[in-house]
């Protein structure tokens, strides 16, 4: 009888064979200029297409989706494996490994109480392992390149691990407060360079409110976005039905079907 490990084992042979046919000397010319470095900006677009699909909960493109980011994930390997720094066996034996390693709890002796003790555990573990003990710094391994709101947060959440941090959500408060004030005191003076500045340091202080709430900022503002976006495509809509382009539209009419957007939006909840 096959089991679904079984199943996944053959299918992910069936696709490393599919991507080492393409990177064949008579493979795709496409597939074989490529490099780990060229892949980068794939390797994001996918990641995210992958996030918006799992946002609307569409699982027929999540597992489209999925299947792309995997795909991409296992090309980049194999490219590595071609240049001689690492194997695709290595990848995966390296991180089945380290997880294995992580969940003493499942696979060995520890006991937990619950998800606060595992994440206690997680972060011990990881502070033993190899290649956390070459790091200069605490900081180091947070990738410059994440989206920055999501960066912030994981750069204070690393330094509140040993101390560094507020004690409360409100003493956050009071120093978004401050920030405001300089803020708003840059935005007096017109000094871009201030403005900017305050700015950031505006949107830094509010990453670690969220974070003292339990909220993930970079969730929280894209559910924004989208709030913002569906009320916009309604105020498009009404103004299209009543024969109005945007720009024929005045601010008080645009201010009123906003309005009427966020009436509907609250009924249906």
């Amino acid at each position: 009888m096959t089991t679904t490990t079984d199943s996944a084992a053959e299918a992910f042979r069936k696709m490393l064979n599919i991507i080492a046919a393409l990177r064949a000397e008579n493979g795709c010319p496409w597939d074989i200029k490529q490099t780990p470095q060229s892949f980068h900006p794939y390797l994001m677009e996918e990641y995210h297409e992958l996030i918006e699909a799992l946002n609307r909960g569409d699982y027929d493109d999540i597992t489209d989706e999925m299947g792309d980011v995997l795909f991409i994930a296992t090309f980049i390997a194999y490219m590595f494996e071609q240049q001689g720094f690492t194997s695709v066996n290595a990848v995966l034996e390296g991180v089945c490994a380290k997880m294995i390693g992580r969940h003493p709890h499942v696979f060995g002796d520890t006991h937990v109480k619950d998800a606060e003790d595992v994440i206690a555990n997680w972060r011990k573990i990881k502070a033993t392992e190899k290649n956390r003990q070459k790091k200069a710094s605490l900081l180091d391994g947070i990738p410059r390149s994440l989206p920055a709101l999501s960066r912030a947060q994981k750069l204070t959440k690393r330094a509140a691990g040993v101390g560094f941090d507020w004690t409360r959500p409100q003493d956050v408060l009071v120093k978004v407060k401050e920030e405001l004030e300089e803020f708003m005191e840059a935005v007096e003076d017109n000094n871009s360079a201030g403005i900017r500045e305050e700015y950031g340091d505006l949107l830094f202080v509010l990453t670690n409110v969220a974070r003292h709430l339990d909220i993930d900022s970079e969730t929280a503002l894209n559910e924004t976005s989208d709030k913002f976006e569906q009320r916009f495509r309604f105020i498009e809509l009404r103004l299209k039905a009543q024969g109005k382009t945007l720009e024929e539209a005045t601010l008080t009419e645009m201010d009123a079907l906003w309005d009427e957007a966020k009436k509907q939006a609250s009924a249906k909840k």
